[in-house]
């Protein structure tokens, strides 16, 4: 379908209206990414994720841990088997949304991308992966915890993936159970790709490990070894880093309340 165009001086050029152009252009990206938009919604991923969580978990008798692990805290398993529940798994998009930025700023496609999630111990994480942009068939997740077919089990320290298979790796909260942190990062750059953009969150807060055990859980969360600073996770990777593109150490607070430190960086 055609129509005329007048242009001030009185020329006309015809203009071609195509329907299937349309569609493409303007109809698609709103409708064709309506199952990736429900998924941004926390009912909508908690319903799914507990769910799938129900029919693994009590059903198939799927639910699986890793053990003998030398580089993982002793309380690991233990802590992380009582939050299983967190099935919605908010805090991930911390490191999620500034990824979204870098690939938006750089206009590349988080389809394309391979990420690996270390750590995410729930299905929930998965589906923000895929809610803001990646494919799920690009989505690997590593835990020493598993109940899903979406989760490999598997230890940080030693990762049963190839040298330089991924594009996105993201580290939410883990290396905060490691005994052995530059093991860890170690291996997060060996099967990182050049220029691949790792993101990593880490709890932090003012009370020693030793008074978190005796005022809450009972025993130490994670390794006694922390780190102090946004900085000191650069640290662990060394001159491998090459840019950072977040950097958040904010530790102005509260003697009773707790934070996170959080880096998103390139790797050269």
């Amino acid at each position: 379908m055609t129509t005329d165009l007048t242009a001030a001086d009185g020329s006309t050029t015809q203009h071609r209206r195509s329907l299937r152009r349309a569609l493409v252009n303007w109809l698609w990206p709103i409708f064709g990414n309506f199952p990736r938009e429900l998924l941004r919604t926390k009912l909508v991923r908690f319903i799914i994720a507990g769910v799938r969580y129900v029919w693994f978990v009590f059903i198939l008798h799927r639910l699986r841990t890793v053990s003998g692990s030398d580089g993982v805290a002793r309380s690991t398993i233990k802590h992380n088997l009582r939050g299983m529940l967190d099935l919605h798994v908010e805090r991930s998009l911390r490191l999620i949304y500034p990824i979204a930025m870098w690939a938006a700023a750089r206009r590349i496609s988080l389809a394309d991308q391979k990420v690996l999630t270390i750590g995410p111990r729930t299905e929930g994480e998965i589906f923000n992966l895929v809610a803001h942009g990646f494919r799920r068939r690009n989505i690997a997740g590593l835990d020493l915890i598993s109940y899903s077919p979406s989760i490999q089990l598997g230890d940080m320290h030693a990762m049963p993936y190839p040298d330089a298979s991924f594009d996105v790796i993201i580290a939410g909260w883990v290396i905060s159970y490691s005994d052995q942190k530059d093991v860890a990062a170690a291996e997060i750059t060996r099967v990182a790709k050049p220029g691949a953009i790792v993101a990593v969150g880490i709890e932090w807060g003012r009370k020693s490990p030793e008074q978190v055990a005796a005022e809450r859980t009972g025993y130490i969360v994670g390794s006694a070894k922390r780190l102090p600073t946004a900085q000191a996770i650069l640290d662990l990777f060394g001159d491998r880093v090459d840019r950072v593109y977040a950097k958040v150490d904010d530790q102005d607070f509260a003697p009773e309340d707790v934070g996170d430190l959080l880096v998103v960086f390139r790797l050269r």
